[in-house]
């Protein structure tokens, strides 16, 4: 059998948030539901040893016994989805436990989704505890109005009577409120309105056995919630984790990549005190199955996320729920769209957001700043892991000036640019344009990159710096794919796999800048990045089924092998005609297998793509452009590597992914961001 035949097999808040009445995806209130929903704290997920007595999540720990009352208990054999608020669902990850009447739930209001533990009046939970050194008890409380709130209601006119929520302290035999708030309804609308309060008690008592009882009394019917209860030790201070992914960044456009113009001054200063490794690959050319491989190490074959309809199997464990697991707050302020709960993303986080990181405006990077920076300083007592997700640099390359026109030239006829559609949509993506459009369109990108540099990395730097959170957390900068401006004959991304599209950043800045300054050539993969995290902060991963390793021995020096990268895409994955293609190295070897078009499919374009062999390779240490072919010199290495892709296929874990709702929104942000037309 010849080696294309053989591929070819292959193709088969505090006080001041004391109220808030919102509507769904209402800009700054959802903005506000970041910070409020996502400002308790972590965990008790497992069997707690003496050491790990500073932590209660109570949400992980609630069993039948400890429910004391509630109106659910009467409905237990016949609960409907008619009891819960609207949008929501019971939690399902790691560390959660069983789930008494449903109560424990991931509810989503607006752009976020938080974890809540459902307390309609009269309910009472009682939890006994261990008071931790310095603790502290973290929650928040609220109340939703939608038509399941309106149905359940007994007494219409009890409609404007508000919940108490109550806390006693029960220590030495005497009892005692801790906390106590009349929250009243929201507003009455069409959808679905929120009242809501932040709020933390100082529990001063060196570990002291005690009795916590969480009760909400007032109007029957009302839906009432605490989310993220959680009682913690502010002395017990663990590395936290910052991931930032920035979406679309090539590696080549960065100062600390070689690159000459100054689009990164923030990132570069950055990287001195960090790790860069020069030569990380993503595993997808495209945003939904290159995040999942970041935050899963899983390759796509493993994974088996490929197109725009498909969602993350459940029993995939995902970084955010091993962390949440070991006692780590998570949180996520992403740009949506394809990183959304409705892809599987939520899973093990306590609370995600999609409103900062909104795509459709020109200063998205400067507003995921903005949350982020309020979030840390309502929670810089506590351990956490931050994903922070910015579309800023993607096209449209539209930000706010002086930087769009930063790197253009007075003349410049382009100052902004949606870049699939000034070549013609996905037809267009082989659409030769003059040299000087194409430097404008260049010049546009590089200006988002500074934009982002200036309004999101720099001060994100700054804020650790002054919450002195700088020196004991741990900052990755990377990215999920890059762009191409016509390097290898197309524009934008998600139709090849060559190196302009899959090589990307990957800056480590570890606790005491551990590992500064280190500069590591050898060939890693996105995919070693849980893996990383998880050994710098001593959590046992012999258990997780992961495809990446971590980069430690790299970074210690007992090795500069070259790891093993993989990446892949299915036919039209997105709306377009884009054909099957498989990368994988040995070394500086980087094989590429391609589905060659048929000519129906050719019909497609506007303009032909340019020819492309079933079969290429490229000496990456020679030709990093990746131009000549050396495919017919390697025939053995060709035939080697290709029967490593099919085994890898073969072997495969078995996956059925979820079909997610391709709801009328995410038709419009897909089709705004160039992915549907």
């Amino acid at each position: 059998m010849c080696v294309t035949d053989l591929f070819l097999k292959l193709n088969g808040a505090s006080d001041s948030f004391k109220m808030l009445a919102m509507k769904p995806h209402t800009g700054r209130a959802c903005a506000a539901l970041i910070l409020i929903f996502s400002t308790c704290y972590f965990p008790a997920c497992r069997k707690k040893s003496a050491s790990e007595k500073d932590f209660y999540r109570f949400i992980d720990l609630l069993k039948q016994e400890n429910i004391l009352t509630s109106p659910l208990l009467a409905k237990a054999g016949a609960l409907t989805e008619g009891v819960y608020p609207i949008n929501s669902m019971e939690i399902a990850e790691a560390g959660i436990g069983e789930n008494p009447l449903g109560l424990k739930r991931k509810h989503s209001i607006g752009a976020t989704e938080s974890n809540i533990l459902f307390s309609p009046p009269r309910s009472e939970f009682a939890f006994d505890v261990v008071i931790p050194e310095n603790g502290a008890l973290d929650f928040g409380v609220g109340i939703v109005r939608d038509q399941n709130s309106e149905n359940a209601r007994v007494v219409k006119a009890d409609e404007e009577k508000g919940v108490e929520f109550i806390i006693i302290l029960e220590m030495r035999g005497r009892k005692r409120t801790v906390f106590q708030k009349n929250l009243r309804p929201p507003p009455r609308d069409k959808s679905r309105t929120l009242n809501i309060s932040l709020n933390k008690v100082d529990l001063s008592y060196r570990n002291e056995k005690a009795r916590l009882s969480f009760i909400t009394a007032g109007a029957e019917g009302s839906f009432s919630f605490w989310f993220n209860p959680v009682l913690f030790s502010r002395s017990v201070k663990k590395p936290n984790v910052i991931l930032v992914s920035l979406d679309t960044l090539r590696a080549d456009h960065l100062g600390s990549y070689g690159y000459t113009r100054q689009t990164s001054p923030a990132i570069d200063s950055l990287a001195r005190d960090s790790a860069v490794f020069l030569s990380a690959y993503a595993t997808a050319a495209w945003t939904l199955p290159s995040h999942l491989s970041l935050m899963t190490s899983l390759f796509g074959f493993n994974h088996q996320v490929y197109h725009i309809d498909e969602r993350m199997d459940s029993s995939i464990t995902t970084l955010a729920e091993v962390l949440r697991q070991n006692y780590f707050f998570c949180t996520a302020i992403t740009g949506g769209i394809y990183i959304s709960p409705q892809y599987g993303f939520a899973k093990g986080f306590d609370s995600f957001s999609e409103a900062a990181g909104d795509f459709s405006v020109a200063n998205s990077a400067e507003r995921a700043f903005q949350a982020a920076s309020e979030w840390m300083g309502q929670n810089q007592d506590k351990n956490f892991f931050l994903f922070l997700h910015s579309y800023q640099i993607h096209s449209p390359y539209d930000c706010p000036p002086p930087y769009n026109s930063q790197f253009l030239a007075k003349d410049a006829k382009l100052h902004k640019v949606q870049l699939l559609d000034y070549v013609g949509g996905r037809p267009g993506t082989f659409k030769p344009l003059p040299e000087q459009e194409r430097g404008e369109i260049i010049g546009l990108y590089d200006g988002e990159i500074r934009y982002t540099d200036e309004q999101l990395i720099k001060p994100l730097l700054v804020r650790l710096k002054q919450l002195d959170l700088y020196n004991r957390t741990m900052i990755i900068v990377t990215a999920d794919h890059g762009d191409e401006f016509f390097d290898h004959g197309g524009w934008e991304h998600g139709h090849t796999l060559y190196n302009e599209l899959l090589k990307v950043p990957l800056i480590m800045k570890f606790p005491d800048s551990k590992f500064r300054a280190k500069r590591i050539e050898s060939i890693v993969s996105l995919v070693d990045v849980m893996p990383t995290i998880l050994e710098e902060l001593g959590i046992d991963d012999k258990d997780l089924r992961m495809d990446g390793r971590s980069l430690h021995p790299l970074l210690n020096g007992k090795t500069q092998d070259d790891r093993v990268f993989f990446a892949d895409r299915k036919s039209r994955i997105t709306d377009s005609n884009t054909s099957q293609r498989v990368t994988i190295n040995e070394g500086k070897m980087k094989l590429i297998l391609n589905k060659v078009f048929n000519p129906q499919e050719l019909t497609y374009y506007l303009y032909p793509p340019p020819p492309t062999p079933p079969i290429e390779l490229y000496d990456l240490r020679e030709d990093p452009a990746e131009k000549k072919n050396i495919a017919d010199e390697r025939a053995e290495l060709v035939r080697r590597l290709t029967a490593q892709v099919e085994s890898l296929y073969k072997n495969a874990r078995p996956r059925q992914p979820a079909k997610t709702k391709m709801t009328k929104e995410l038709e419009d942000q897909l089709r705004a961001l160039g992915y549907l037309r």
